[in-house]
């Protein structure tokens, strides 16, 4: 009620005021959602010593074209889903699919100099599902960061850099990643 006793030149200021907040409090949303982001990518790449001793065990082969057809299928539809770009989204995937490619590789060959794990890992019930779950986080994580600018900064890549956690990543491949993650756009 009192707001409506304002004098107009104070209902503006009022107004103003209000919509500042708002803005910055999306734009803080956004970039809040940055440093989830980057974690949800090192979880998913956390899995990959395991998809690889599972691989090792089961002798199958790290390459799996069928599986990342499927990846990446679902990737585009949550992007479109969520607003974002499909196109820049599958690329992101595919640097992410290539990453951890490259950790399950290397942690192959370490196995062949010790005993493969002999712990139960069971990639379709205990894995994969763990797997969908943080890629459908990632892309809803994508669009609530890019809900409030355009792109991520170029300026976060220190700060993902040292989010990604795993030993057997090297930096090419995290360099690869962010510059994949620059590119993910939302839709036109």
């Amino acid at each position: 009620m009192r707001i409506l006793s304002l004098v107009p030149a104070k209902k503006t200021i009022y107004l103003s005021v209000i919509l500042s907040t708002l803005i910055f409090s999306s734009i803080i949303h956004g970039a809040a959602a940055e440093p989830s982001l980057f974690q949800a990518i090192s979880e998913r790449l956390s899995y990959m010593e395991d998809v690889g001793a599972y691989k090792a065990q089961n002798k199958i082969p790290v390459e799996d074209d069928e599986r990342e057809k499927i990846v990446l299928s679902k990737a585009k539809e949550l992007a479109a889903a969520h607003g974002l770009d499909h196109n820049s989204m599958e690329r992101f995937f595919i640097a992410q699919i290539s990453a951890a490619k490259a950790i399950q590789y290397r942690y192959r060959a370490e196995l062949l100099t010790r005993v493969i794990p002999t712990r139960p890992i069971d990639l379709q019930s205990d894995i994969r599902p763990e797997l969908d779950r943080l890629d459908s986080d990632i892309v809803k994580l994508f669009a609530t960061a890019l809900q409030s600018r355009s792109a991520i900064a170029e300026e976060r890549r220190e700060r993902f850099m040292s989010t990604l956690k795993s030993r057997l990543l090297v930096d090419a491949e995290r360099e690869a990643l962010f510059d994949a993650m620059l590119e993910v756009r939302r839709s036109q």
